[in-house]
């Protein structure tokens, strides 16, 4: 089952998923063919840490007043109750799981496993680090995936500068259009493809 987040109860679309699950996991079981489906919830990382902190902003405590030991104590307590909830959402559909084989993407054995594989990838050379843009939180203070950014489109300003041209009269000058007029105290030179020019 790809496991749904635990940050609150499960919405229609969760409904849907189980179902179209449900049928294929029946449909091959009545086939013969042994079928495991394995029932489980997500931590969510960021988006269970957004929850968690509403609920505490609720209450009046901010995140940033407790130590992290405390956070993590509130998190574990959100997953106590809506992971349960979404558990027994999903068998109020009558999902046909092994509910005796239910999983936590942060249960130890399931957190060795990634460990596990992580290194794996990093001796074959699959995973390495390198220098790249990354999404920052300002609010959360981390790195966000691509998925958890939100984009927008915002108005902005188009900047015409012009620049002399070496070499040329007074009025030769070459105009160059920039949303970050800021790099102008940078530049040191501009270079044209002569074919264009």
């Amino acid at each position: 089952m790809p496991p749904p987040n635990v940050t609150g109860s499960l919405h229609m679309g969760h409904a849907m998923f189980v179902t179209l699950e449900d049928i294929m996991v029946r449909y091959n079981r009545m086939k013969g063919r042994p079928t495991l489906w394995l029932p489980g919830t997500d931590h969510a990382g960021i988006a269970t840490q957004l929850v968690v902190e509403r609920m505490l902003a609720t209450e009046g405590i901010k995140r940033t007043e407790m130590n992290r030991d405390e956070f993590i104590k509130h998190v574990w307590e959100w997953k106590e109750k809506y992971g349960g909830t979404i558990a027994n959402q999903i068998k109020r559909l009558g999902a046909s799981c092994d509910w005796s084989r239910e999983r936590f993407t942060l249960d130890k054995q399931l957190n060795q496993a990634v460990i596990e594989a992580f290194v794996r990838l990093y001796e074959k050379g699959l995973i390495y680090q390198g220098s790249y843009i990354v999404n920052w939180s300002p609010n959360l203070q981390t790195a966000v995936s691509d998925l958890e950014v939100e984009h927008s489109e915002e108005p902005g300003i188009l900047y015409y500068i012009k620049y002399h041209v070496a070499g040329g009269c007074r009025n030769d000058f070459l105009t160059i259009a920039t949303t970050r007029p800021e790099t102008l105290f940078g530049d040191t030179a501009v270079a044209v493809n002569p074919q264009v020019w």
